[in-house]
C-alpha cells in the first residue's frame, strides 16, 4: 500500500494505491453491471441510497468500507485532527458511460473519499500539477481538483489553480468536501466505475449542546 500526501492550494489531499485489488475491483464492477439500479441518480443525488447497507451481504462492500476508513484516519492524522468520536458514512457510485462527464461540484460533508475500480489506462503519474500542463487537455475521465480560493486563477502569483488526477484501478483519494472537483469526459467504450464516500465527523457533545428550551 503506497500512501502519498499532498498539500495543494494549500489543501491536504491523500492518495493511497492499494495493491492486489483486481479481485475486489471485479466484484465491485460486476455488482453495478448486474444491478444497474444501484447507481440510479447517484450522479445528481448521492444520498438517494446508502450502498453501505449492502456491507453485511456483499464482502466487497465491507472491504471497501474498511479501506475508506483507513484512508480517512490517515488524512485526520496528517492534519493533526484529534477528538473525533465517530463518522457518519454515505457510500455511492459514479458509473460513467462513454461520453459522460461530471460538472464542477463539492459535497455536503466533511471529507470525501474516491476509489477507482475501472478506469482508462493511464501512463502518467497519478497526480499532475499545472506546471507545464494544459487545463483544456481533457484526457480521459481525469479528475480535476480546483483551487478553492476565490478568483485564484486570475492572479499572476498563482501558478497552480488546478490539479489533475489520472485515475487507475486501486487508487483512493481523500480530501476535504469543500474542495471543488470535476471529471472530464470518459472516452472509453466501457463504463468507468468509481466509488465515493462522504464522511461527516462526529465530535463530543459540549456542555450546552442539545439543552431543552426553558
Amino acid at each position: 500500500m503506497q500512501i502519498t500526501q499532498h498539500t495543494f492550494f494549500p489543501t491536504r489531499v491523500i492518495t493511497i494505491q492499494f495493491p492486489e485489488t483486481d479481485a475486489l475491483n471485479t466484484q465491485l464492477c460486476e455488482l453495478l453491471d448486474h444491478r444497474p439500479e444501484l447507481d440510479d441518480k447517484f450522479n445528481t443525488e448521492p444520498d438517494a441510497m446508502n450502498l453501505l447497507r449492502l456491507a453485511s451481504t456483499v464482502p466487497a462492500i465491507a472491504q471497501l468500507r474498511t479501506m475508506f476508513m483507513t484512508a480517512a484516519s490517515r488524512w485526520l492524522e496528517a492534519e493533526g485532527i484529534r477528538g473525533v468520536t465517530g463518522m457518519d458514512l454515505l457510500l455511492f457510485t459514479n458509473r460513467m458511460a462513454p461520453g459522460d462527464s461530471t460538472t464542477v461540484h463539492n459535497h455536503r460533508a466533511d471529507l470525501v473519499g474516491i476509489y477507482y475500480a475501472r478506469t482508462a489506462t493511464n501512463s502518467q503519474a497519478p497526480i499532475q500539477t499545472t506546471d507545464g500542463a494544459d487545463y483544456f487537455d481533457a484526457g480521459d475521465g481525469v479528475l480535476l481538483l480546483h483551487d478553492p480560493r476565490f478568483n485564484a486563477n486570475l492572479t499572476a502569483v498563482c501558478e497552480r489553480d488546478h490539479v489533475k488526477v489520472f485515475p487507475r484501478p486501486g487508487l483512493m483519494l481523500v480530501f476535504p468536501a469543500y474542495l471543488w472537483h470535476s471529471v472530464t469526459p470518459h472516452r472509453g467504450n466501457f463504463h468507468r466505475v468509481a466509488w465515493s464516500m462522504n464522511f461527516t465527523l462526529r465530535w463530543p457533545a459540549g456542555p450546552e449542546e442539545f439543552q431543552p428550551l426553558p
